[in-house]
């Protein structure tokens, strides 16, 4: 509390916008360790003494701050994670990584479901703005346009932001994201290891990350010199797709090739594909080889267990949490830090667990 308030007095000298010195300098100015400037200077920020700027430092505010600046607010600092949709398996977990960051250092959670919809995004955006927040996690909408003006806008109040999942192209800022390209490419060398020559993939709709794992699953084919044949990727039409997978794997047994191993885009997927399988007299696990993705409830709930790849949405939770505590406490973090965690492979019944 001293060093608190010396701090605010010498705020109060300042003009507003100014850069306060580093940690380390006013720890060695006020005879204190740099966890008690830190946690004075979170407080301050807290109560609107202070901003925190995207990746170069902490700053005054004051009567006469501009948009760059947030304006003052309540002791206690709030953060934003817009998601797709908190009941899809993949986002709990990364909720629960970023509110157990927020919860231990006393910080509000908003969350906010985009359904996909960028319209739905830009409303959320624009809210966050308006609401002062003190900083923001996004897995970014990727059903229409994307209007990155609000981007700007969010830089321009000084509201830090970090990607999670996967960025928006023409956007610089931090993101934490898993390697989907390894995680396919696991998968299929998994199904290529176990005797399968005529590999699916069945994927939702195009995007980076269905792209990303395409881009493994055909590596894996390349290594193992075995030819891509087109007939047996299908991308899903919509991302509302009633039964996903069912239908795909229905037309792809109905078609002329058929195939003895499948990698699924999600379990979700793997589980329609499992269901038209059995409809059709194969035996997953025998006659057709699944993988899935995300290593979801849906694997051991399915009759022939499903093998998936785990995809660490707690840890990515936690790190985009990490990563945005430090630039809202004026930590220098690079526009284009990303911060890759490595899926793995859980293998069950569906695939030959040897």
């Amino acid at each position: 509390m001293e060093v608190k308030h010396k701090l605010i007095e010498q705020i109060k000298l300042l003009e507003p916008h100014v850069r306060l010195p580093s940690r380390n300098a006013l720890a060695k100015q006020y005879n204190a360790a740099r966890t008690t400037i830190e946690r004075s200077i979170s407080e301050l920020i807290g109560e609107g003494y202070l901003y925190a700027k995207d990746g170069s430092g902490t700053y005054v505010s004051g009567e006469r701050a501009t948009s760059a600046a947030h304006t003052p607010r309540s002791a206690f600092r709030s953060v934003g994670l817009i998601i797709p949709d908190i009941r899809h398996d993949t986002y709990p977990g990364i909720l629960r990584g970023v509110e157990d960051i927020m919860n231990r250092h006393d910080i509000n959670l908003v969350i906010c479901n985009t359904d996909n919809q960028t319209e739905k995004q830009a409303g959320y955006l624009n809210k966050m703005i308006d609401l002062g927040i003190h900083g923001l996690i996004i897995v970014p909408a990727i059903i229409g346009h994307t209007d990155l003006n609000l981007f700007d806008k969010l830089r321009d109040a000084g509201i830090p932001i970090v990607f999670c999942n996967r960025g928006i192209e023409g956007v610089e800022a931090p993101k934490v994201v898993s390697n989907n390209f390894y995680g396919a490419y696991a998968a299929v060398k998994h199904l290529i290891g176990n005797g399968c020559r005529d590999i699916a993939y069945i994927s939702r709709p195009a995007y980076s990350t269905s792209y990303e794992r395409y881009q493994g699953y055909t590596s894996a084919l390349a290594e193992a010199g075995m030819n891509l044949d087109d007939r047996l990727v299908l991308f899903e039409p919509t991302f509302d797709t009633e039964r996903p997978g069912y239908d795909s794997m229905t037309q792809m047994l109905e078609s002329s090739v058929t195939p003895d191993g499948i990698f699924c885009f999600n379990d979700g997927i793997a589980k329609g594909a499992c269901e038209a399988l059995g409809e059709k007299g194969l035996i997953v696990g025998k006659d057709v080889l699944v993988v899935g993705y995300d290593n979801t409830g849906v694997c051991e709930s399915l009759p022939v267990k499903l093998t998936s790849v785990k995809f660490q949405t707690y840890d990515i939770g936690v790190g985009s949490a990490g990563l945005l505590l430090d630039m809202m406490n004026g930590e220098t973090v690079r526009s284009n830090k990303i911060i890759v965690l490595q899926p793995e492979l859980v293998v069950r019944q569906s695939s030959y667990p040897s």
